[in-house]
Formats: C-alpha cells, sequence, structure tokens
C-alpha cells in the first residue's frame, strides 16, 4: 500500500513559522486511512482531526507491505507507551512529527525523506541565537580590553546563584574555591 506523509498547516506560528501538523495516510482512496498523535492521543480515520482549512500538502514516501491491522495494532501500542508534549520528544514526549518518524520506521520507508522536524528547526535557531550572543559577548569584551587598558567597567553586575537542594551559598563557595585551585 502507498504511504504519504499529509503536512496540515495549523492556525499557530512560532515567530515566522507557521505550526504544522503530520500525518501518515496509507493506502489510496476511499480505502485510505489517516494515522496521527496529538494532543488527545493516536487518531485513526478518513481525515485528520487537525484540519483547519488550510491547503493539506501530500508527499509520497514509498510503499508498505503492512497490513491495516499491523499499522493499527502497532498505532495503538504506540498511544500506550507515549505522551504527548508539543516539542517532541527532545523535551520529554512525543508530538506528531516523531510518531510519523517511528510510523515510517516500523512501515519500513525511508524517514530521511521527511523534512526537518519544527523542534529540530527551533533548536538550530535558538542555538545559533545563542552561539551568536555569546561569540558577541566575548569579542564585545576582548575589544574593550583592547582599546581600554587597564580601565574598570563603570558597574558589576551582580548574579544570584540557585545553589542545588540541600546545599548552602557557603558550601557552594567552598566547593567552587576548591574546583579553582
Amino acid at each position: 500500500m502507498e504511504v504519504a506523509l499529509e503536512k496540515i498547516p495549523q492556525d499557530a506560528a512560532l515567530g515566522p513559522m507557521q505550526i504544522v501538523h503530520w500525518a501518515i495516510r496509507v493506502g489510496k482512496g476511499p480505502e485510505s486511512v489517516c494515522y496521527e498523535f496529538e494532543s488527545e492521543g493516536v487518531q485513526i480515520g478518513e481525515h485528520t482531526t487537525c484540519d483547519h482549512g488550510f491547503k493539506i500538502d501530500a508527499q509520497r514516501l514509498g510503499v508498505t507491505s503492512r497490513t491495516h491491522d499491523e499499522i493499527h495494532k502497532w498505532v495503538m501500542q504506540f498511544g500506550k507507551k507515549n505522551a504527548y508534549h508539543v516539542a517532541g520528544g527532545d523535551f520529554g514526549g512525543k508530538n506528531c512529527q516523531d510518531f510519523v518518524v517511528d510510523l515510517c520506521s516500523f512501515l519500513g520507508v525511508d524517514a530521511s525523506q521527511l523534512p526537518w522536524r519544527q523542534a529540530r528547526q527551533v533548536e538550530v535557531a535558538v542555538g545559533g541565537a545563542v552561539v551568536a550572543a555569546g561569540i558577541l559577548a566575548v569579542t564585545g569584551g576582548l575589544l574593550a580590553r583592547l582599546l581600554c587598558p587597564g580601565q574598570k567597567p563603570d558597574e558589576t553586575l551582580e548574579v544570584k546563584v540557585q545553589h542545588p537542594v540541600g546545599q548552602s551559598e557557603s558550601e557552594a563557595r567552598r566547593r567552587h574555591e576548591q574546583a579553582r585551585s
């Protein structure tokens, strides 16, 4: 049976990126079945439960020899084992995109054809921003030292650090001093 990824745009956005729900459709025509995972758990039916009237983009992924009964059992097992978390597997749960990757593996379909998962796109964007901010901070500090040698900053920023549970501030300070020496 034919396997296709359905990308269903949602009413929400994350910055400039529109949120897109993923579902897998197995089969063609009226006998096809849509398999998906969302906040209400696994869903199996004729249509996606997340259609908000936007154009659904379908991408052919390949063919599976699995039957709908086998897929149904796997999907139900997935729903029992996994809690839904909108941010996905990297953040303590699974989302629709993680579900699709796992289901493609079960179906014997090459998951490398799938687009980047949105959680990964956010990680890259946020990670890139953090790295850029770090580079700018270090470069700014080095430039200030180069241009103004021996000059001390006008203000000191005090940072309050929360210590691990059961560890007092004096204990944390002592351990910090030991680590520095």
